[in-house]
């Protein structure tokens, strides 16, 4: 675990040598595990749920659905919106809350913002004085803060501002993450926990063996994820370009696909572009073993799961500095470079003529760096101790 400053979360993280600490037992929320409901921090906060699960601590998780509840997952609990979709707001949601404190040592992670489920459980941990834990995951970050300021206002004056001062650990994924949250004017302790993966779906027999080689773009079809960049820098590769597919998985968002299609018309890419619609499960894992170049050019990101999955997968990274991943250039797995159309062309033709080989041992190098560093159950048992120091 690291620090974000010596005088932060050094004297949460000292155990006294013989001091007995309980043993906290977690609640987690979120908005949804959907893929359009923002898959990346439903995935998250699901897979931390599941590694503390592993190491026999107790843990639930609350969420929220669009259609009928199926939790077929240990310890998850879905509940089904009512209402605008982007409330998340969800019946029953709340008294399960309640039922889940009133048991004692417990400690509440709230994973995102601005929802209804941080207005609810947030005030019940305040309630109860349950230790509140916050995951930002990216949502501090100066593009997302600039996005929808009206709204984001309302729900600080509302439930947030509240929470924000009731909150005793923050945990950044990343060290400029931490930075964001003490721009904030936030003095409470602040932890770096990276989000981790489960290793075992991946890295199975790749695939890439294709006529036209494929270059993978995994998320949700949204601005802050640099498709327009995406598009934009591989017109620019010319010839080069024909010789790959460029294929884009993941959710539309409002209608932004369309947007990008658009864009891909206009720059006669129709032949080369292929979009697929959201992946998951076993078609995810099949798509990444097809992949000879995995593109992330997001504009802003918190710790994003796709890169740790390509990287597991074997496959090396093309991403943006702004997706807060050194270790991708830092251990050769792969090319970062600036959030802007020229540096994003000039990167994708480094990594398109590097060559087979190259490749090859860039996405190796990728998935020691994911066995050594981005263990989730590592990982969980960090944020473990330092939520055991709360109580």
């Amino acid at each position: 675990m690291h620090k974000s400053d010596p005088n932060g979360a050094g004297h949460l993280l000292g155990k006294l040598e013989g001091e007995a600490r309980q043993v906290p037992r977690h609640l987690h929320f979120v908005q949804s595990l959907e893929l359009q409901q923002g898959a990346g921090l439903g995935l998250s906060a699901l897979q931390l749920h599941l590694a503390l699960q592993g190491l026999g601590h107790e843990s639930r998780l609350l969420t929220t659905r669009g259609g009928p509840a199926s939790a077929v997952l240990p310890g998850v609990c879905e509940f089904t919106r009512r209402g605008p979709d982007r409330l998340f707001f969800a019946p029953g949601l709340g008294r399960a809350a309640a039922d889940w404190l009133g048991g004692g040592d417990a400690v509440v992670h709230g994973h995102g913002f601005y929802v209804w489920p941080n207005a609810v459980v947030g005030w019940m941990a305040r309630r109860h004085g349950v230790p509140l834990v916050y995951h930002p995951q990216g949502m501090l970050d100066p593009w997302i803060l600039r996005r929808s300021r009206g709204k984001k206002r309302v729900a600080h004056w509302l439930f947030e501002d509240a929470n924000f001062r009731a909150v005793r650990l923050w945990r950044a994924v990343s060290a400029r993450e931490a930075d964001q949250v003490r721009a904030q004017g936030i003095h409470a302790p602040v932890i770096v926990v990276p989000n981790g993966i489960d290793m075992a779906p991946f890295g199975g027999d790749r695939n890439p063996a294709r006529p036209v080689r494929q270059a993978l773009f995994l998320g949700r079809v949204h601005p802050k994820k640099g498709l327009d960049l995406l598009v934009a820098a591989w017109a620019k590769l010319g010839a080069a370009a024909r010789e790959w597919e460029l294929v884009i998985a993941g959710p539309d968002e409002n209608g932004y696909r369309a947007v990008i299609e658009g864009q891909v018309r206009a720059a006669g890419l129709e032949g080369v572009v292929r979009f697929v619609g959201p992946v998951s499960g076993a078609a995810k894992i099949a798509q990444l073993a097809a992949a000879e170049l995995f593109v992330l050019t997001s504009y802003s990101e918190g710790f994003p799961m796709a890169v740790l999955e390509a990287m597991a997968s074997g496959v090396p990274v093309l991403a943006t500095e702004e997706c807060n991943f050194p270790d991708v250039a830092a251990h050769e797995a792969g090319w970062l470079c600036r959030a802007e159309a020229e540096a994003v062309a000039t990167t994708l033709r480094q990594a398109i003529e590097a060559g087979d080989d190259e490749r090859t041992q860039r996405g190796r190098l990728g998935r020691q760096l994911v066995e050594g560093r981005y263990s989730w159950s590592q990982l969980a048992a960090e944020l473990h101790s330092a939520c055991a120091d709360l109580l």
